[in-house]
Order: structure tokens, then C-alpha cells, then sequence
């Protein structure tokens, strides 16, 4: 069940598909050309950037590194179509069991992210639908921002092993 209030709602991200996906060796301009043609995409996707496919969304998080979440409804049919465009020139890593994702939503969601990370949250250096790999309170953690029919939601992503530590931190204890 969400926590919520006028300003600020958390909730765990269940019903979601994670990848990474990391170029082989030599294959980073392939891969990212692989990944623009499955987004539908006419250039790559710039270092941060990210964009949707259906249920499907990519960001580049990293130098050769992308992070891929799917949504519950999409997960078959797109994961098959990303490995399929990718499986040449990318080793697909299903991160899924082994992360936990919270979802912030709402006008406190960048202060109380801020807390934790020396992490650039506004909007002119972390605009919607882009993400990165970053700390928070020594978290490691992927940090996706992304635009929702009400508003702009941040989906952090950390080891589940963290889970229990992050959300400590998460509540002030």
C-alpha cells in the first residue's frame, strides 16, 4: 500500500520487468543503433536520455549501460523484441529478483531525494524521461525520472538486499 500525502506519495514498483543491458566489446555503437531502432528512434539515445516503446521504457545510464523496465502487461512480447534487436551485440542481465523499485511521486519527491544523493534533481539537469546510475545515502541505486498522467514520478531501483536500509532511510528513522 502507498504512502501518501498531498506532497509526497511512495510505493513499491512490484509488477516490473528490469534489464541491463551492456554493450560486448566493440559492439557499443552497434548496440546503441539496435537500441533506437526497437524505441523507434531516428539517433541513439544521448547518455541520460530515455524514451518509451509501448510498456517498454530504455535509458541510457551509463557508457555502453542501458536500463530497461517493463511493464507488466508488455513484459513477453517487448523483452522478446528488445533481445531479439539487441542479442548480437548486448549481454542482457534480468535484474527484476534481485532489485527493489520505489516510485516518489509528488512536490516533495526532489527534496527528499535530495537528501540522499549529490545528485542533480531539477528539471534542467535531469528532465523527464531520462535516468542514471548514482548513490543514495551509499545506496547504489538507478534513478529513472519519468512523466506520468499525474506528473513527474522518480522510480529508484536498489539491491534488494538495501531495500531494508533504504527505506529507513526513506521514512527519516
Amino acid at each position: 500500500m502507498p504512502a501518501s500525502n498531498e506532497n509526497l506519495t511512495i510505493e513499491e514498483w512490484a509488477d516490473v520487468t528490469q534489464l541491463q543491458v551492456i554493450a560486448r566489446n566493440g559492439k557499443g555503437g552497434v548496440l546503441a543503433n539496435a537500441i533506437a531502432k526497437f524505441l523507434k528512434r531516428k539517433k541513439p539515445l544521448l547518455p541520460f536520455d530515455g524514451a518509451r516503446r509501448g510498456g517498454v521504457f530504455v535509458c541510457a545510464i551509463g557508457p555502453e549501460e542501458y536500463w530497461a523496465v517493463i511493464e507488466k502487461g508488455a513484459a513477453a512480447k517487448e523483452r522478446k523484441e528488445l533481445e531479439r534487436i539487441t542479442g548480437d551485440y548486448a549481454s542482457i542481465f534480468d535484474q527484476t529478483d534481485g532489485r527493489f523499485v520505489i516510485r516518489l511521486s509528488g512536490q516533495q519527491a526532489i527534496d527528499v531525494l535530495a537528501r540522499g544523493t549529490s545528485l542533480d534533481l531539477r528539471d534542467t539537469a535531469l528532465p523527464m524521461e531520462m535516468g542514471t546510475n548514482t548513490t543514495i545515502e551509499h545506496i547504489p541505486a538507478v534513478v529513472l525520472r519519468r512523466k506520468e498522467k499525474h506528473g513527474n514520478v522518480f522510480e529508484v531501483s536498489v539491491p534488494r538486499s538495501y531495500a531494508g536500509s533504504f527505506m529507513t532511510w526513506l521514512r527519516g528513522d
